[in-house]
């Protein structure tokens, strides 16, 4: 797809630049022939002038009404093709500007989409494969209790990533049709440690610490879109952090006011690529060549669901190193 469209472009580029020249042409001959037209007009007032009061002089000629008629029109004929010619040009200026901007965004989708379906492809096969692994295992080998369990373990987690998998498929395609939060009152503690134990489920290495200064009301939330929201910011914090590095949830209130911080110390993100990280099936990087696992969809949830509530989220650098996303709601 993205071949078929870079031919379009460039036929589109030769296009309106043959449409500019042949415009350029034609606005340089009607100047011209403005300018032959005005000349012409003189020569013939000069010949009837000339047979009737004798030599006519400079000054004598530019006295006459006729020849300020001519001037006159010769300026205004002047006028308009310089004046029609700047707004053609800037109609084709602009017309290729779109044009550019609307092949460029295919473009991009068509990569993003690609780069979807590869992680997809990706994050469907490794849990099928190791539920499977540990099924076929358990029934063809005599087990030990603690083989039995370690086996079941890992199961659930490959379960629950599955689980998380489909969740945020199918609410990515719910916030595409103007979803609207279903509001409760929200126990924010809770529904935090939830997260973060789900969190461990996939990342039992993982360090994430949880701030609550002082107490946190119920609030009236979506709780399944926030759940999402904040298992996002926590799995692309710890994804994104070499193994080991803490991570720092921080939910306080201020008056009505829900105010949520997720740090890391992580890799970080370019200043270029801030704002594009929250578009549906973005990620940073090749996807044939990326190491973490991802669908490009959790910072998309993460925007989307904010916004529903009437919140806002920003995205700053942390210090020494790694990223801070602060969510108001």
């Amino acid at each position: 797809m993205v071949s078929d469209k870079l031919p379009i472009r460039w036929a589109t580029r030769f296009v309106i630049g043959y449409m500019m020249l042949a415009f350029m042409w034609w606005a340089i001959q009607l100047w011209r022939e403005n300018d032959r037209s005005f000349n012409l007009g003189v020569k013939l007032l000069v010949y009837q002038l000339g047979a009737t009061n004798g030599i006519v002089t400079e000054d004598a000629l530019r006295q006459q009404d006729d020849y300020k008629l001519l001037q006159k029109r010769w300026e205004k004929n002047r006028r308009m093709v310089f004046a029609e010619g700047l707004f053609f040009t800037l109609c084709l200026a602009f017309g290729l500007y779109a044009i550019n901007r609307s092949v460029g965004r295919e473009v991009s989708l068509a990569r993003q989409r690609r780069n979807f379906m590869l992680s997809i492809t990706h994050e469907l096969k490794s849990p099928i494969a190791a539920l499977r692994l540990a099924m076929e295992t358990m029934i063809k080998r005599d087990l030990t209790k603690p083989q039995y369990e370690q086996l079941s373990r890992n199961g659930l987690r490959d379960a629950a990533r599955l689980q998380a998998l489909v969740e945020d498929l199918l609410l990515a395609a719910r916030l595409e049709d103007n979803w609207t939060p279903l509001h409760e009152p929200v126990d924010l503690k809770a529904l935090a440690e939830d997260a973060i134990r789900t969190i461990h489920t996939r990342f039992p290495h993982a360090r994430i610490h949880l701030d609550i200064p002082g107490e946190l009301s119920p609030v009236s939330l979506d709780k399944a879109g926030v759940t999402s929201m904040i298992q996002n910011l926590l799995e692309n914090a710890v994804k994104y952090s070499p193994e080991g590095n803490p991570v720092n949830l921080r939910m306080e209130q201020h008056g009505p006011k829900l105010h949520i911080v997720v740090a890391d110390q992580g890799y970080g993100i370019p200043d270029s690529e801030k704002k594009s990280v929250f578009e549906k099936f973005y990620r940073i990087g090749n996807e044939e060549t990326r190491k973490a696992i991802g669908t490009g969809l959790g910072l998309y949830i993460v925007k989307q669901v904010v916004h529903a509530h009437g919140g806002r989220i920003s995205l700053t650098d942390n210090k020494p190193q790694g990223t801070v996303f602060m969510l108001e709601l």
